[in-house]
């Protein structure tokens, strides 16, 4: 949504009252530091983390640092949870805004938070008037920018150029009241400006004016170094007692932050602005406010246009980041560091650039160098009244031009019935494209792939029945329904007689999102999220999703507690199986939540973050979450005791056959990489062991599985005491063959293959014992 409108009709009010109403987790960017401070905000370029350069990744000829490998690692965990939880995000001072910067923005939102769609779907509401002031290009980059964008203006970005959004205009202007003025402002705005309102402009031409004694004038100038000049010259004529104020700058804040001088020189009769409203709660003074300087010592006092005299202490600003909050979660904004000055500076002149925003009452107007289209503009718009301008050069049409594209975007500008209509159907997109979210379950099908990619590729040979079972996963089976039912104590008729696949649900889903937006599609003039056939199905479709993925997850999830030697094997299955359970499991909350209270934008939405930052997002937390059935178990170890049987042993099956349908893509299994030692282990039935912290790891190749987890609980201790990696200490294959063989000598613990005369010589007596404590316990 863009949310415009002239000078003076309440952008920036607009934009606190939403900040302050919303319930949507929300951050405030804007383009410049001042613009970021005012708004209470930071900065696009902070919170994104964007280089300082131009965002051109279709110049091949341009090199920057958006197209370093790096970049796309570089935000810290934390920034990427943010922009995974986040709601709405405000941008002020759109105008300003280059296009380049919102493609940035959008790219960044789609590749963190795994979205594809225009912001990585995040709500985006752009604050600004366009005539106003225009965006900065540097000279050095313009040629390289005409080569992807007709003009540098947010809305020629690619992403808005796809995007379809709403504008909405505030029509009624608060800071005028007089209808002459505010038509000669109309066409100056529009860069046109008639013979009789450029007449009635130049006639408050006046080059040698000097303001009245009682009378407080303000003098906006173009350029820096002019009011700069000014400000000095006025200062040093007054022979009257000064005083300096210096600000006190804690933590971080940048320089080109600064809300107020770090050096205020003041002298008693000097005409000042504040530059800040007044905190207290007593609106004594603000921003923009014109006042002259009564008493510089002991305390500072100045005296408003009505006489009143206003006792100045110092005010506090503050450099805030976004965080997340470490115990609600919730987006927050985190103090870096403090700015504190009393909030005044001199004030015979300001540039036009600063005084955006501000309202005055008087002010002497010199925009004969107007670098830029919308100063002359900003300038006229900052006075309440035609009658308080002063001109010191004459206003013609070379001062008052526009852009012709910033002309047709305004052209193009609906009627405001149609922008309401536009406004309801999009309201209702929003609701229908959150629905199909919910309902959308490629993100878990992907998920899925990479975690069977792994084990076909790297675990296939040192657990082959694992992979096997975990393959069937992904396209369902008959049999493995009857033998969940059987083993889970459930009568047949309670569980699906079949357990549908991940690949068949993701199709399914994918029907099902096509007939949600045909339902949304026949809602005419209403609200969708009231559409009682529509609540009918998506309760019937949570019924069916969470029937068949519930089984589904009790079977996968013990599948990813497995012992690998392999480092970067190991590192990334885990990675790869926390996300994935991860979005099974919220799959899985979501649909018990719209069956239990209905489905609403704001539930869903509060349920994907609780899930992002949930603490239990370890593999073992994760599985323990999953295979717990909390009427029939309740502890892990039944819930695992139906996968002895889940499988036909190997020779039963064709040769080279395994249970269910191919992994996804087809032949990966021909392709299968080394594991740690490179080596094969012949299949057998599967066993589970009690792991640590009384979790259950599922091993292959051998008849002691209790066997099998001391000799793993030996090696982990003999690994990290010598700080090897665990196959140095004693492979994964020839371990499990210890275990299956269970020698108790020397000479037996030599003909297992794998363990060599030097490693039994080192190792030997330990691996013994362990065994022989096995036997003797189990009268083996």
């Amino acid at each position: 949504m863009f949310l415009t409108g002239k000078a003076g009709t309440g952008k920036t009010t607009f934009l606190k009252e939403i900040v302050r109403q919303t319930s949507k987790r929300f951050a405030v960017v804007a383009p410049t530091g001042v613009a970021a401070i005012n708004a209470g905000g930071v900065t696009i370029h902070s919170f994104f983390q964007l280089p300082l350069c131009p965002y051109l990744p279709d110049v091949k000829e341009l090199v920057t640092e958006y197209q370093m490998p790096e970049r796309m690692r570089s935000l810290r965990k934390e920034r990427v949870k943010m922009l995974r939880t986040l709601d709405l995000l405000i941008i002020d001072e759109i105008s300003m805004v280059r296009a380049d910067i919102l493609d940035a923005i959008d790219d960044i939102l789609k590749r963190y938070r795994r979205n594809d769609r225009p912001f990585g779907g995040v709500q985006v509401l752009m604050i600004g008037d366009i005539q106003q002031l225009p965006p900065v290009v540097k000279e050095s980059e313009r040629p390289y920018m005409e080569q992807v964008y007709s003009t540098p203006f947010f809305f020629n970005s690619k992403v808005l150029q796809r995007l379809p959004y709403v504008t909405i205009q505030l029509e009624k202007v608060h800071r005028q009241s007089d209808r002459i003025f505010l038509d000669i402002l109309n066409e100056v705005r529009s860069g046109m400006p008639s013979d009789a309102a450029l007449n009635e402009l130049n006639k408050r031409l006046n080059p040698g004016f000097v303001p009245p004694e009682n009378e407080r004038w303000i003098r906006l100038t173009t350029h820096n170094s002019q009011a700069d000049s000014v400000n000095e010259a006025k200062m040093n004529a007054l022979d009257t007692e000064e005083a300096t104020f210096e600000a006190q700058v804690e933590g971080i804040f940048p320089e080109n932050a600064y809300p107020a001088e770090t050096r205020l020189r003041l002298r008693e009769g000097a005409q000042v602005m504040f530059v800040r409203n007044d905190t207290s709660g007593e609106a004594r003074y603000y921003n923009g406010k014109i006042a002259t300087v009564e008493k510089v010592k002991p305390q500072l006092i100045v005296k408003d246009e009505t006489g009143e005299s206003i006792v100045v202490t110092t005010e506090k600003w503050e450099n805030i980041r976004y965080g997340l909050n470490e115990e609600t979660g919730e987006i927050e904004g985190i103090v870096d560091g403090t700015f504190e000055q009393v909030p005044l500076r001199p004030a015979w002149a300001v540039t036009i650039h600063k005084s955006q925003g501000l309202t005055f009452d008087h002010v002497i107007i010199d925009a004969g160098a107007a670098f830029s289209f919308g100063q002359v503009y900003v300038a006229l718009s900052r006075c309440r009244t035609l009658g308080g301008i002063v001109l010191t050069t004459p206003i013609t049409r070379r001062c008052t031009f526009t852009s012709e594209e910033v002309s047709a975007f305004e052209s193009s500008r609906e009627p405001a019935d149609e922008v309401r209509l536009k406004l309801s159907a999009m309201s209702n997109e929003y609701f229908t494209s959150t629905l199909c979210d919910a309902f959308d379950l490629q993100r878990l099908r992907y998920l899925y792939n990479r975690v069977n990619r792994i084990y076909q590729v790297n675990l296939s040979n040192l657990y082959p029945d694992q992979a096997d079972r975990f393959n069937t996963v992904g396209a369902g089976n008959t049999a493995l329904a009857g033998l969940l039912a059987e083993e889970s104590g459930n009568s047949k008729e309670s569980v699906p007689k079949t357990l549908v696949g991940i690949r068949p649900l993701s199709d399914t889903a994918m029907k099902f999102q096509k007939q949600i937006r045909y339902i949304a599609s026949t809602v005419h003039g209403g609200v969708a999220e009231d559409f009682p056939l529509l609540r009918e199905r998506v309760t019937k479709a949570c019924e069916y999703f969470h029937k068949e993925l519930r089984p589904l997850a009790s079977f996968a999830a013990p599948l990813t507690l497995i012992e690998i030697d392999d480092k970067e094997v190991k590192k990334a299955f885990k990675s790869a199986s926390e996300e994935f359970l991860s979005e099974l499991r919220f799959r899985l909350t979501l649909y018990e939540a719209v069956l239990s209270d209905g489905f609403s934008t704001k539930a869903y939405h509060k349920l994907k973050t609780d899930n992002e930052l949930s603490e239990e997002r370890s593999l073992k937390a994760l599985v323990r979450s999953l295979i717990s059935t909390p009427e029939k178990v309740s502890d892990s170890e039944k819930s695992l005791r139906h996968f002895d049987k889940l499988s036909a042993p190997p020779a039963q099956r064709p040769e080279g056959q395994s249970v269910g349908e191919p992994v996804e893509p087809l032949a990966l299994r021909q392709t299968q990489g080394p594991i740690a030692d490179g080596s094969t282990s012949s299949p057998s039935t599967i066993r589970q062991a009690q792991g640590p912290d009384g979790d259950q790891s599922t091993y292959t190749g051998s008849q002691h599985p209790e066997l099998v987890q001391a000799l793993i609980d030996w090696r982990r201790e003999k690994y990290q005491s010598e700080n090897v990696p665990a196959y140095i200490i004693l492979h994964q294959k020839t371990l499990l063959a210890i275990a299956d063989i269970a020698p108790t000598t020397k000479e037996e613990l030599l003909a297992v293959k794998g363990l060599g005369k030097s490693k039994c010589d080192k190792y030997g007596d330990e691996i013994l014992e362990i065994v022989r404590k096995f036997v003797a316990a189990n009268t083996l």
